[in-house]
């Protein structure tokens, strides 16, 4: 049996997460002020932190260290305030409702009616907002005290927190390294979740720590459990990918789907399509 082929059969048997990252939103797009714009992307935000320290050439800051340390650095010298980010943020994810209705991938997510847990890194609230604009009942989850689906027929899970609540959010090094701890009530619902489910990684990279070292985590936590499968039980999809992703993926049971890296957006979107038919 092909991985895709696997895949169907986990979403016809209802046991599907979707694990949504910057790559999806990314896909969207639309024009503001005459200038064409997107969903913004992690290395936008990590650029827009070096430039309000003062760096007009970002990438002079990644020769000394990764992503997620410039935050860090970014958190220390505002001493601990990261609401300019946020309020970057909050500017850079306004699409018209048009835009959204338009993105193929959040369509077809939208479509995906035997999925009933929607996992998410992204900070903005795209996937709401389709969710709402092709009638899919829905519930957004980023705190404890709105877990339930309170009738909804999914649950949207906003695994790094959202703009509504920004003490959630993960942004820095450390905020990362105390979520990757697996000791939060978000954790303890993904582990919980898993149970006899598989992940669909979607608009991740090998590069992002929320797939490899993450999953690593997980992995290792399923083995601790004796009668427990503890094989692949996740996949992602990687446009052109080679054999060192293939490879690197596989080590961590995680299984490659790969797409073609020319109109990525359309290819991803007959995927989902696909899953259903």
């Amino acid at each position: 049996m092909t991985h895709l082929a696997e895949l169907k059969k986990h979403y016809q048997e209802g046991r599907l997460i979707p694990f949504i990252g910057a790559g999806i939103s990314m896909s969207v797009t639309w024009e503001e002020g005459g200038k064409p714009k997107r969903g913004p992307s992690w290395a936008e935000l990590v650029n827009q932190a070096a430039r309000v320290l003062g760096f007009t050439m970002p990438d002079l800051l990644r020769v000394r260290g990764t992503d997620m340390q410039i935050l860090e650095y970014f958190k220390i010298k505002q001493k601990g305030e990261t609401q300019l980010l946020k309020n970057w943020l909050l500017k850079s994810m306004l699409p018209p409702d048009q835009a959204l209705k338009l993105s193929s991938i959040h369509r077809e997510l939208a479509k995906l009616t035997k999925c009933k847990l929607f996992y998410t890194t992204n900070f903005d609230d795209f996937i709401e907002r389709a969710f709402a604009i092709h009638k899919r009942p829905h519930r957004a989850v980023a705190i404890e005290s709105e877990m339930g689906d309170g009738g909804a027929s999914c649950e949207i899970i906003k695994f790094h927190g959202d703009l509504n609540h920004p003490q959630e959010m993960v942004l820095s090094e450390s905020e990362y390294e105390r979520r990757l701890s697996l000791s939060s009530p978000m954790d303890y619902r993904l582990i919980g979740d898993l149970l006899g489910r598989v992940l669909l990684f979607l608009g991740y990279s090998f590069r992002d720590v929320n797939v490899s070292y993450l999953f690593r985590r997980i992995d290792e936590q399923f083995k601790q459990f004796k009668g427990v499968h503890s094989g692949r039980r996740a996949y992602i999809v990687v446009p052109d990918p080679s054999d060192f992703e293939i490879e690197l993926f596989e080590d961590r049971h995680i299984a490659v789907i790969p797409v073609s890296g020319l109109n990525m957006t359309q290819h991803v979107a007959d995927l989902l399509k696909r899953l259903r038919g």
